[in-house]
């Protein structure tokens, strides 16, 4: 399957994606069939916000989809069940995530509250937005996306 997804939006740009699991409610639910184009990141850089299909870092022949939190160069600092963000000079900065709804505005951090993740130059940590059913960056070994690894970006939901 890696080869057919890389070598499809290779050539095409676009390609569906049909999502397995509740990790990214509510934007893309189980069995949704989602579209990604791989041209943006040929381009530009990514963006915090950014929901992006990659092969994962601790299981590289997987195929994950989440949301950029942290960019390169950043240090992120989870807790009291948020995200901060602490730029060079020690301030921090709340991150307002309004793509999370009612229900998973209040997630466990998996006994993490309280780490500080210092993102390399390169990388990426993302999470689901289903926090409380997401693998993401908080539970793998390595948490951090190299920008290598990410396939495309999402771009609408088809059904």
């Amino acid at each position: 399957m890696k080869s057919f997804l890389i070598g499809t939006l290779g050539f095409l740009f676009m390609s569906p994606f049909n999502i397995a699991g509740d990790s990214m409610e509510p934007l893309l639910a189980h069995n949704d069939t989602a579209m990604f184009e791989s041209l943006t990141y040929m381009l530009e850089e990514p963006q915090r916000g950014d929901v992006v299909v990659f092969y994962g870092t601790d299981e590289s022949d997987k195929i994950f989809v989440k949301r950029i939190i942290g960019l390169p160069g950043e240090t992120l600092w989870l807790r009291e069940e948020k995200v901060f963000i602490i730029d060079s000079e020690g301030n921090e900065m709340q991150l307002e995530e309004s793509y999370l709804n009612d229900d998973t505005q209040e997630y466990s951090l998996r006994q993490m509250d309280g780490t500080r993740y210092k993102v390399p130059q390169g990388k990426y940590f993302v999470l689901g937005d289903n926090r409380r059913s997401s693998f993401d960056s908080r539970t793998w070994h390595d948490p951090f996306v190299p920008k290598e690894n990410l396939v495309g970006k999402y771009y609408y939901t088809l059904f």
